[in-house]
């Protein structure tokens, strides 16, 4: 999983520590078994999404907390990749999340 995928991932995901490490973990798997089609659309606009974030992260000046900023104007965003990149990851985590309900 790339850095700004874990970073949406957590950003998406209510667990805290162990769990959000499984759940971390989970999607990961996922993403490697994914089809290299699907894949490398997820992965290219991780790359284009994460670019600015990361080039801020570079210089010290990233903020976590307003990922969450971006990715509620994602959900909303006018094309439907963007808006289905936020989708996929929410699906990912919350299947994840709900199976690591039952685990109590």
């Amino acid at each position: 999983m790339l850095w700004f995928e874990r970073q949406v991932v957590d950003a998406l995901g209510s667990a805290v520590g162990d769990r959000q490490a499984d759940v971390r973990d989970y999607v990961d798997g996922t993403l490697r078994l994914m089809p290299e089609s699907i894949r490398a659309g997820i992965v290219a606009e991780s790359l284009l999404l994460g670019s600015w974030p990361r080039l801020q992260q570079l210089f010290g000046r990233y903020e976590p907390h307003s990922l969450d900023h971006r990715i509620a104007r994602w959900e909303a965003s006018p094309i439907a990749p963007i808006r289905q990149y936020v989708r996929a990851l929410r699906a990912l985590v919350l299947f994840a999340e709900y199976e690591m309900a039952g685990d109590h």
